[in-house]
């Protein structure tokens, strides 16, 4: 247990750390460190492997802001760089989501680990056995393991890079700074060859990582499972298919990916929380609806920077009070509205809200989609104990410096039990897979290979039901067949997976940008009578800013510095 413990400790330090940004070609960080001083030694060992984790996304301080660089969120912070996206004014010198050196290193990391694990010693831990011999299997299984465990983090890795800049050069062997001319050399892969070269990856991982791996005597919770590996593959194979992929040569279609989403469902080892909200609170781990994720440990920072403006008291916080990210007038619109219940409150009719209705629009907030109030803080809603006034004048409301600019605060991922003043933290995990993920990709895959009802292969599950699994636990009506559309899936999604990094990608791999990205996005302007929270209020829906996105754009540029040494670029930059 002692060692157990320890290991947690050395990986949540690890991935604490923030990696420096370098040129890719530079790998002067990674041959300090004698080869045989870091693999010979099994502590050293497991040390390298957490470090790798360190790669993966940091989502709440990367993830979570980008929502701001899609139609779903604004950020408060003018100086933020996310608004660099909304303005067009991104490019091959300045990019706000530049991962190309990061991952790559991490992918160095990978192959270095790889050139290097059969040099660990472990004989120590045999001498050292006395009757019970549980640490020496332990050690020689998790010696194993780990080889599964980073070619699935090479695997993200890639990913993470292709879903920005299509194809990039593929790296089995690990470079040092004194062969920076291989790497120049390096041959751009296509983005069909890097696909197939990420689920190979995934193929060679899920044989290595037994089935078991969660009851080992070390394993903890937040390393590599079956389960995620399957799910990476399974979101691979889903981008793969989708419009933007296909223009750029793949050849993975719908068929395979709902087949590679199947294999996910099929373990039966996930399901959906009961509540929506309890996936995004700090007891999230409970949940069986989560595959891979990563945790924060006890901390406050998000809800120092999204709580609303009334909570801006006590000492140290103002630094990063404004940096909020708020949800938009159009994400509050993509939530629908119910407008009939049985006699015992459930919902058994749901339509799109309408400005334009004159009893939705004298209440917008009324028999809204329950997700809504999981997601958004809106006007009069009572949060941390306090009735938010987000109207103009009102606690949380323009003018008041810092203030959202949309009308709103983002509820969703953020613990209103948390009090500020006296600098209280609690348990926060960013969740990369989720079942409720897979079961909205399953839907959109399944309906584009066979259509709303189809189920040629007999997985036992159609897109239909795959979807109105996702709105009977929102407690939103079922929809029945003919009223599945691409359109329907897209606005699902919209409001399922908000704030979970999944919008901006969506829209690209969509092909949709223009019709999203490239237009206004609005805020709400509310008056109350007498300028108090429980005044008559009056609604107006006002454009916050024009937004600029063109079609070139749904590719990153290769960033300058590693483009004028290769020649790579992508095609607009």
């Amino acid at each position: 247990m002692k060692i157990k413990y320890k290991l947690l400790l050395i990986l949540v330090l690890v991935i604490t750390l923030v990696s420096c940004k370098k040129d890719f070609l530079d790998r002067g960080e990674v041959g300090r460190i004698p080869d045989e001083k870091v693999y010979s030694s099994y502590t050293n060992v497991q040390s390298a492997v957490w470090n790798i984790y360190s790669y993966l996304p940091d989502g709440f301080n990367s993830g979570l802001p980008m929502e701001a660089a899609t139609d779903n969120a604004e950020a408060t912070d003018p100086s933020s760089n996310i608004h660099l996206f909304n303005t067009g004014a991104w490019n091959k010198f300045n990019n706000p989501d530049d991962v190309w050196s990061r991952n790559f290193t991490g992918i160095n990391w990978v192959n270095r680990y790889l050139a290097n694990r059969t040099k660990t010693d472990i004989s120590w831990v045999q001498a050292s056995v006395v009757a019970d011999s549980t640490a020496w299997f332990n050690a020689k299984a998790n010696l194993v393991y780990m080889r599964g465990e980073v070619l699935f983090l090479k695997a993200f890795f890639y990913f993470e890079l292709v879903k920005r800049y299509g194809g990039v050069p593929i790296m089995d062997e690990s470079y040092t700074f004194e062969k920076t001319g291989d790497l120049k050399n390096l041959p751009r892969k296509s983005l069909d060859e890097c696909i197939k070269y990420i689920t190979n990856l995934c193929d060679t991982a899920y044989k290595i990582v037994p089935s078991d791996v969660e009851t080992a005597g070390y394993f903890i919770k937040g390393r590599v499972t079956p389960g995620a590996i399957l799910a990476l593959k399974s979101r691979v194979l889903f981008y793969a298919a989708s419009p933007l992929f296909k223009s750029n040569g793949t050849t993975a279609t719908w068929e395979d990916a709902a087949k590679a989403l199947n294999d996910v469902i099929a373990l039966q080892k996930y399901s959906l929380a009961g509540d929506y909200s309890s996936v995004f609170g700090s007891s999230s781990l409970d949940e069986n609806e989560l595959i891979f994720e990563r945790r924060y440990s006890n901390v406050n920072f998000l809800e120092i920077r999204n709580f609303p403006i009334v909570f801006k008291r006590g000492t140290g916080l103002s630094s990063d009070f404004g940096m909020s990210t708020t949800p938009t007038q159009n994400l509050v619109d993509a939530f629908e509205v119910i407008t009939s219940k049985d006699a015992d409150g459930n919902a058994t009719v749901s339509e799109p809200f309408d400005w334009n209705n004159a009893a939705q629009a004298a209440h917008p907030y009324i028999n809204r989609d329950p997700r809504l109030s999981a997601t958004v803080v809106s006007d009069s809603s009572v949060f941390n104990g306090t009735v938010i006034g987000t109207f103009t004048g009102g606690n949380s409301g323009l003018p008041r410096q810092g203030a959202t600019k949309t009308g709103y605060y983002l509820a969703k991922w953020i613990d209103p039990t948390i009090d500020l003043l006296n600098n209280t933290t609690s348990g926060h995990t960013w969740i990369y897979f989720r079942y409720g993920g897979i079961l909205l990709d399953y839907a959109e895959a399944m309906f584009n290979a066979y259509g709303a009802t189809g189920d040629p292969l007999g997985f036992g599950k159609t897109a239909l039901q795959a979807f109105n699994e996702i709105r009977t636990r929102a407690k939103m009506p079922e929809i029945l067949a003919g009223d599945l559309t691409q359109e329907r899936i897209e606005n699902e999604r919209r409001v399922e997976l908000s704030f979970e990094d999944q919008r901006f990608w969506d829209v690209r791999r969509w092909m949709k940008g223009v019709n999203y990205f490239n237009a206004p996005v609005h805020r709400i302007e509310i008056t109350r009578a007498g300028g108090v929270v429980t005044g008559a209020a009056s609604y107006s829906v006002k454009t916050l800013e024009n937004r600029v996105f063109m079609p070139y754009m749904n590719m990153y540029p290769i960033p300058y510095q590693d483009a004028s040494l290769t020649g790579w670029q992508n095609t607009g930059w």
